[in-house]
C-alpha cells in the first residue's frame, strides 16, 4: 500500500482542492468559531459517510472501504485529499491561547516553536457504528446526519467543539527561567591511584573516556581532560573544555536549551566534584534532561517542536502522569494531554483510511532499537522532527502521511523509521505516551472523561462505562463494546499475533491503573497503533514513557 517516492513512502497528497465555506485559514481568530466543516463537496458525493467493515471472526487484519450502507467503495488520491474530513487535516501553529497563527505552507509557519506549538487540526465529524452478524461497521460523516453521533473527542464539558489539535510531535519540555549557557566545572580531588579510563557525561547522554595512568598528578589529570578536546554531543552542542588551574577544568555548552549536570564518575580512584553554574536553560529543552519545574501555572510547559528529545522519566523522578498533565495545563485554557476520546479518533481515521487493523504492516515505526546495545540507563527515544526534515534523512512530509525509512538511531545505527499519519508524528513507537482521560478501576473497568481529568478518579465527570477489558496479557483479538460506548479499541479478548486480529500486544494489571499507548523504541512487533498498556498506576515514572500536547 502507498506510493515509494525517493526513499519515502507516501500515502496521500495534503493539496485542498474543496471548496472554502468558511474562511478557515482566518489566522488570528479564535478557531472554535469557524465552520464545522472545512469544506463541501457535495456534487462528488464526498459527504456521504465512508468506513470501514471489519469481519470479527477472521484472523486477517484487513478491512473493507464502504459507505454507510455497506457496499464496498474506492477512492482515489484525489479524493482523499479532497474529503471535508481526511483532506482538511493539517498541521498548523498553534498560540497558547488557542488562535492558528500559521498552517503548514504559508510563509510565517514555523516548526521550532518560534510561531507557536505545531498541532494538528482535526475537524469535528459523526460516526456511527452498527454490530451485524460477524462484523462492525463504523462509518464517519463531516456532518450532522440522522443515526449518527458527534464524536466524543469533540464534546467538552457538554460544548461543542469544531476542532481538536493533536501534537505533531512528541511532548518534550519548554524552560521558563531566564536564558543561560550551561556551564559545568569538574574539580579533581584525588589523583589516580591506577590506570584505566575516567568517562564523561555531557547533557546527561553523550558519553566518552579519557585514559589516564597511575603516575598522573591531580594536573595530569585535568591537562588529559582537557587534551580530549571539545566534544559534540547526540543534540549538535559543542562542550568545549578550558583548564582554570591545577585542579580545576570548565566545560562551557555553545548553546542554551541545556539542563543537566556533566557527569563524571570516581574511578581508579580519581574523585572529582562538580558545580554547575549556571542553571537556567530557557526555551525548548533539547535533552531528556532533570530539573523540570513542573509548579502550577508558573513552572515549565509541555511543548511540540521540532528537534528535541522527548521527554520522559529518565532524569525526572517526578514525570507522573498528574505532573506531565501539569506540564500541558501550564500552556493555560484548553490545553491538556492527549485524552482517550481524541486517541480513539485518531485509531479510527487510522483504520479507514489504510483499511487495515495492521498499523505496523503500513509504518513499522521506531520500535528495533536494542536497549542492550544503546544502554539501558538511557532514554534512547530518537529527536522529534524527521518528518518535518530536520536530522539526517529526515524528509519534510507536511501534512502528508509517510515514513523516513533511512533514518537510523544515532547510538546504535539500527534502524529508526520515523513516521507521520495525517501530520501526527510517531503515533506509535519512540516513546509510550500517557493517555488522559481513562482511569481503569479494579479490575479492568475503564472510566472515562472529557474534562476535569485527574488520576485515580472514579466520580464525576469520569463516568462508568460499564465494561470490562480483557484480564489477559497478550494481542487484541475481540474489542470492548456496547450501544453506549461503541468507539473503543480496548482488547476485550486476546490470543492473537503481530499480524493477526488487532495485531499489537495488550498490557493490563489488576487494581486502579492509568493508560499509555503505542510502545516504545524496543517494542518491536508488540508495539502500534492499539498497543494499549493499561498495567501502571499514574505515579508510574519510566525513562521510556512521555507524553503528546493536545488543545480543545
Amino acid at each position: 500500500m502507498g506510493t515509494w517516492i525517493n526513499g519515502i513512502k507516501l500515502w496521500f497528497s495534503p493539496t485542498f482542492t474543496g471548496i472554502p465555506i468558511a474562511p478557515t485559514a482566518a489566522l488570528g481568530t479564535n478557531t472554535t468559531q469557524l465552520a464545522t466543516t472545512a469544506f463541501v463537496r457535495a456534487s462528488s458525493g464526498l459527504n456521504t459517510p465512508i468506513g470501514v467493515e471489519w469481519t470479527t471472526n477472521a484472523t486477517s487484519p484487513t478491512l473493507v472501504l464502504v459507505d454507510n450502507t455497506g457496499t464496498v467503495i474506492t477512492l482515489s488520491a484525489g479524493d482523499w485529499a479532497a474529503h471535508p474530513i481526511f483532506g482538511s487535516i493539517r498541521r498548523c501553529n498553534l498560540s497558547d491561547t488557542g488562535l492558528v497563527n500559521a498552517y503548514y505552507g504559508d510563509a510565517s509557519f514555523s516548526y521550532t516553536g518560534s510561531n507557536g506549538q505545531v498541532m494538528v487540526e482535526i475537524p469535528k465529524f459523526w460516526y456511527r457504528t452498527d454490530a451485524l452478524s460477524n462484523e462492525y461497521r463504523y462509518t464517519i460523516s463531516p456532518i450532522e446526519r440522522s443515526g449518527y453521533k458527534i464524536w466524543p473527542a469533540f464534546i467538552v464539558d457538554g460544548v461543542e467543539k469544531n476542532y481538536i489539535y493533536v501534537s505533531a510531535f512528541e511532548g518534550s519540555v519548554y524552560d521558563v527561567t531566564a536564558a543561560a549557557t550551561e556551564v559545568d566545572t569538574i574539580e579533581v580531588t584525588a589523583e589516580p591511584t591506577s590506570s584505566g579510563n575516567l568517562t564523561i557525561t555531557l547533557d546527561g547522554n553523550y558519553v566518552f573516556t579519557v585514559a589516564i595512568l597511575d603516575a598522573d598528578t591531580i594536573e595530569g589529570v585535568i591537562d588529559k581532560i582537557v587534551a580530549a578536546g571539545a566534544k559534540t554531543d547526540y543534540q549538535g552542542v559543542v562542550w568545549t573544555p578550558v583548564k582554570n588551574d591545577a585542579t580545576h577544568v570548565k566545560y562551557t555548552a555553545s548553546s542554551t536549551g541545556l539542563k543537566t549536570t556533566l557527569l563524571m564518575p570516581t574511578a581508579c580512584g580519581v574523585t572529582s566534584t562538580i558545580v554547575k553554574t549556571t542553571s537556567g536553560a530557557n526555551g525548548y529543552v533539547k535533552n531528556d534532561s532533570g530539573g523540570v519545574d513542573y509548579t502550577a501555572t508558573t513552572g515549565d510547559k509541555l511543548s511540540s517542536v521540532a528537534g528535541v528529545k522527548p521527554q520522559s522519566g529518565w532524569n525526572n523522578g517526578t514525570a507522573t502522569l498528574p505532573f506531565m498533565r501539569q506540564l500541558a495545563l501550564n500552556r493555560g485554557t484548553g490545553w491538556n494531554l492527549l485524552d482517550f476520546n481524541s486517541a480513539s479518533a485518531i485509531q479510527l481515521l487510522f483504520i479507514i483510511r489504510n483499511a487495515t487493523l495492521n498499523s505496523q504492516g503500513v509504518y513499522r515505526g521506531v520500535v528495533d532499537i536494542t536497549d542492550a546495545t544503546s544502554g539501558s540507563t538511557f532514554n534512547n527515544t530518537i529527536n522529534t522532527g524527521f518528518t518535518a526534515g530536520v536530522g539526517t534523512n529526515g524528509v519534510d512530509l507536511g501534512n502528508a502521511s509517510g515514513e523516513c525509512p533511512l533514518v537510523t538511531h544515532y547510538k546504535t545505527g539500527e534502524a529508526a523509521k520515523a513516521f507521520s499519519i495525517f501530520g501526527i508524528e510517531n503515533f506509535w513507537g519512540n516513546v509510550w505516551k500517557w493517555i488522559d482521560g481513562i482511569n481503569i478501576k479494579a479490575n479492568n473497568n475503564p472510566w472515562i472523561a472529557n474534562h476535569d481529568f485527574a488520576t485515580d478518579s472514579f466520580t464525576h465527570p469520569y463516568v462508568d462505562t460499564g465494561l470490562t477489558v480483557c484480564a489477559s496479557d497478550g494481542y487484541g483479538v475481540s474489542v470492548s463494546f456496547s450501544s453506549a460506548y461503541d468507539y473503543m479499541f480496548l482488547p476485550l479478548t486476546v490470543g492473537g499475533s503481530d499480524s493477526q486480529y488487532l495485531c499489537d500486544y495488550y498490557y493490563q494489571a489488576a487494581g486502579n491503573c492509568s493508560a499509555f499507548l503505542g510502545g516504545r523504541w524496543s517494542s518491536a512487533a508488540d508495539a502500534g497503533a492499539f498497543s494499549w498498556h493499561l498495567a501502571a498506576a499514574g505515579s508510574n515514572v519510566h525513562r521510556a514513557l512521555g507524553a503528546r500536547l493536545a488543545f480543545k
